[in-house]
């Protein structure tokens, strides 16, 4: 006797649009917006093109901000989408892929 079995999976739409996988890490970084005094941001997620932060400050699609990670040069990035203190950020330019795989190997969540 045999049993067939089929796996799903369900992607969502945001799982569909991102270009790069996102790597979990928990750590604090140096967040800014124009005519803002430099903040902290809390970065949940990272890959090469973009990051989700939670600054505790409104933002709106198409701002213009800079992230600044730990021991690494602040970054441009343009908020893609808000959900209240929460963005994703996509860098002006990517990551280089072993500078953040190194990144990644010191500040990966566990």
């Amino acid at each position: 006797m045999s049993i067939a079995a089929q796996l799903l999976t369900r992607t969502t739409e945001m799982d569909e649009r991102r270009s790069a996988q996102r790597a979990s890490v928990d750590l604090h970084a140096g967040f800014r917006k124009p005519g803002y005094d430099s903040a902290r941001a809390d970065i949940s997620n990272l890959s090469v093109n973009g990051c989700k932060v939670d600054c505790g400050v409104n933002l709106d699609k198409k701002t213009q901000v800079w992230i600044k990670f730990p021991g690494l040069r602040p970054m441009q990035a343009t908020v893609i989408w808000v959900n209240g203190f929460e963005a994703g950020c996509e860098f002006s330019a990517p990551f280089y892929k072993p500078v953040l795989d190194d990144f990644l190997n010191r500040h990966k969540a566990a």
